[in-house]
Protein backbone atom coordinates (compact mmCIF):
# COMPACT_ATOMS: atom_id res chain seq x y z
CA UNK A 1 0.00 0.00 0.00
CA UNK A 2 2.74 2.14 1.00
CA UNK A 3 4.35 1.36 -2.69
CA UNK A 4 1.04 2.41 -4.22
CA UNK A 5 0.41 5.32 -2.34
CA UNK A 6 4.27 6.52 -3.28
CA UNK A 7 3.45 5.68 -7.31
CA UNK A 8 0.34 7.72 -7.09
CA UNK A 9 2.42 10.70 -5.47
CA UNK A 10 5.32 10.67 -8.39
CA UNK A 11 2.48 10.28 -11.05
CA UNK A 12 0.81 13.49 -9.41
CA UNK A 13 4.37 15.49 -9.69
CA UNK A 14 5.03 14.02 -13.33
CA UNK A 15 1.30 15.31 -14.40
CA UNK A 16 2.12 18.95 -13.21
CA UNK A 17 5.29 18.89 -14.37
CA UNK A 18 3.76 18.41 -17.66
CA UNK A 19 0.84 20.75 -17.46
CA UNK A 20 3.69 23.49 -16.14
CA UNK A 21 5.55 22.79 -19.32
CA UNK A 22 3.14 24.16 -21.55
CA UNK A 23 3.91 28.21 -22.34
CA UNK A 24 1.55 30.97 -23.54
CA UNK A 25 1.68 32.35 -26.91
CA UNK A 26 1.20 35.45 -28.06
CA UNK A 27 2.08 37.09 -31.28
CA UNK A 28 0.89 39.95 -32.85
CA UNK A 29 0.79 40.70 -36.73
CA UNK A 30 0.82 42.81 -39.54
CA UNK A 31 1.24 43.52 -43.48
CA UNK A 32 0.79 46.46 -45.72
CA UNK A 33 0.58 45.35 -49.43
CA UNK A 34 1.15 48.15 -52.21
CA UNK A 35 -0.71 48.19 -55.74
CA UNK A 36 0.09 46.93 -57.76
CA UNK A 37 -0.68 43.92 -55.50
CA UNK A 38 0.15 40.75 -56.77
CA UNK A 39 0.83 37.49 -54.43
CA UNK A 40 3.74 38.27 -51.66
CA UNK A 41 7.20 37.35 -53.46
CA UNK A 42 7.18 33.84 -52.01
CA UNK A 43 3.67 32.74 -52.68
CA UNK A 44 2.14 33.43 -49.61
CA UNK A 45 -1.36 34.96 -49.89
CA UNK A 46 -0.24 37.24 -47.25
CA UNK A 47 3.24 38.05 -45.67
CA UNK A 48 4.03 40.29 -43.22
CA UNK A 49 5.95 41.16 -40.01
CA UNK A 50 5.57 39.75 -36.62
CA UNK A 51 6.42 39.99 -32.76
CA UNK A 52 6.27 37.02 -31.13
CA UNK A 53 5.99 37.23 -27.32
CA UNK A 54 9.62 35.90 -25.62
CA UNK A 55 11.15 35.81 -29.47
CA UNK A 56 10.74 39.17 -30.97
CA UNK A 57 10.91 40.38 -34.56
CA UNK A 58 9.60 37.42 -37.28
CA UNK A 59 8.34 36.90 -40.58
CA UNK A 60 5.13 36.27 -41.22
CA UNK A 61 3.82 34.40 -44.19
CA UNK A 62 -0.10 32.99 -44.46
CA UNK A 63 -0.94 30.16 -47.09
CA UNK A 64 -4.36 29.85 -47.84
CA UNK A 65 -4.71 25.82 -48.87
CA UNK A 66 -9.08 26.50 -49.47
CA UNK A 67 -12.08 28.18 -48.98
CA UNK A 68 -15.98 28.24 -49.40
CA UNK A 69 -17.67 31.36 -50.44
CA UNK A 70 -20.84 31.99 -48.49
CA UNK A 71 -23.14 34.57 -48.69
CA UNK A 72 -23.50 34.93 -44.99
CA UNK A 73 -21.67 36.74 -42.23
CA UNK A 74 -19.57 34.30 -41.30
CA UNK A 75 -20.45 31.56 -43.50
CA UNK A 76 -17.40 31.07 -45.47
CA UNK A 77 -14.43 29.22 -44.16
CA UNK A 78 -10.97 29.18 -44.89
CA UNK A 79 -7.70 26.33 -44.10
CA UNK A 80 -4.47 28.03 -44.34
CA UNK A 81 -0.70 27.23 -43.42
CA UNK A 82 0.62 29.73 -41.25
CA UNK A 83 4.97 30.24 -40.64
CA UNK A 84 6.31 32.10 -38.22
CA UNK A 85 10.09 32.30 -39.02
CA UNK A 86 12.53 34.48 -36.63
CA UNK A 87 14.47 37.19 -37.84
CA UNK A 88 17.25 36.53 -34.66
CA UNK A 89 17.03 32.70 -35.83
CA UNK A 90 15.96 32.06 -39.57
CA UNK A 91 16.21 28.32 -38.55
CA UNK A 92 13.53 28.68 -36.41
CA UNK A 93 10.21 28.58 -37.82
CA UNK A 94 6.78 27.94 -36.09
CA UNK A 95 4.32 26.06 -38.89
CA UNK A 96 0.60 26.12 -38.02
CA UNK A 97 -2.48 24.37 -39.57
CA UNK A 98 -4.97 27.07 -39.03
CA UNK A 99 -8.67 27.38 -40.39
CA UNK A 100 -11.77 29.03 -39.81
CA UNK A 101 -14.45 31.69 -41.00
CA UNK A 102 -13.89 34.84 -43.07
CA UNK A 103 -16.33 37.24 -41.08
CA UNK A 104 -18.27 40.41 -43.29
CA UNK A 105 -17.91 43.65 -41.00
CA UNK A 106 -21.39 44.19 -40.12
CA UNK A 107 -23.22 43.19 -43.50
CA UNK A 108 -24.04 40.17 -45.63
CA UNK A 109 -20.48 39.22 -45.78
CA UNK A 110 -20.05 40.52 -49.36
CA UNK A 111 -16.39 41.56 -48.30
CA UNK A 112 -14.91 38.84 -48.47
CA UNK A 113 -16.54 37.48 -51.24
CA UNK A 114 -15.72 40.23 -52.87
CA UNK A 115 -11.76 40.27 -51.94
CA UNK A 116 -11.56 36.40 -52.91
CA UNK A 117 -13.07 36.91 -55.88
CA UNK A 118 -11.39 39.92 -57.20
CA UNK A 119 -7.96 38.52 -56.16
CA UNK A 120 -5.41 40.40 -54.52
CA UNK A 121 -6.09 43.80 -56.16
CA UNK A 122 -10.03 43.89 -54.16
CA UNK A 123 -8.49 46.74 -52.08
CA UNK A 124 -11.89 48.77 -49.96
CA UNK A 125 -13.29 45.08 -48.51
CA UNK A 126 -12.76 45.02 -45.00
CA UNK A 127 -13.18 41.09 -43.38
CA UNK A 128 -12.36 39.75 -40.52
CA UNK A 129 -9.58 36.39 -40.78
CA UNK A 130 -11.30 34.40 -37.42
CA UNK A 131 -9.58 30.94 -36.85
CA UNK A 132 -8.47 28.22 -34.98
CA UNK A 133 -4.69 26.62 -35.57
CA UNK A 134 -2.34 23.74 -34.07
CA UNK A 135 1.18 23.54 -34.38
CA UNK A 136 2.31 21.17 -37.13
CA UNK A 137 5.04 18.84 -36.75
CA UNK A 138 7.05 20.32 -39.76
CA UNK A 139 8.62 23.47 -37.50
CA UNK A 140 11.82 23.81 -36.74
CA UNK A 141 14.52 25.05 -34.14
CA UNK A 142 13.60 26.37 -31.50
CA UNK A 143 9.92 25.23 -32.23
CA UNK A 144 10.41 21.76 -33.31
CA UNK A 145 8.93 19.07 -31.27
CA UNK A 146 6.50 21.56 -29.54
CA UNK A 147 2.92 21.39 -29.66
CA UNK A 148 -0.11 23.67 -28.99
CA UNK A 149 -3.19 24.96 -30.17
CA UNK A 150 -5.09 28.27 -30.29
CA UNK A 151 -6.55 31.12 -32.13
CA UNK A 152 -5.92 33.90 -34.05
CA UNK A 153 -8.15 37.12 -35.75
CA UNK A 154 -6.77 39.15 -38.73
CA UNK A 155 -8.64 42.26 -40.12
CA UNK A 156 -8.66 42.82 -43.22
CA UNK A 157 -8.90 46.51 -44.55
CA UNK A 158 -7.99 46.83 -48.06
CA UNK A 159 -4.04 46.57 -48.43
CA UNK A 160 -3.72 46.28 -44.58
CA UNK A 161 -4.05 43.27 -42.37
CA UNK A 162 -3.55 43.98 -38.72
CA UNK A 163 -4.18 40.80 -35.92
CA UNK A 164 -2.99 38.54 -33.20
CA UNK A 165 -2.35 35.00 -32.47
CA UNK A 166 -3.04 33.25 -29.31
CA UNK A 167 -2.72 30.23 -27.54
CA UNK A 168 -0.33 27.70 -25.98
CA UNK A 169 3.06 26.01 -27.17
CA UNK A 170 4.51 22.93 -25.13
Amino acid sequence: MLALSALLAALSFAFTGTASAQTSFQASVTSTQTLPAGPCPNGAYICGTANIAGYGAATWNFYVTGNTNVVSPCGSTYTATTYFTLVSDPGSTLVLDEGGNLCGLGHDGAAYRGYFNNGSKAYGHPFAIVGSWTVDPASTGQFGRLAGSGTDRVHVAGAHFAGSYGGTLG
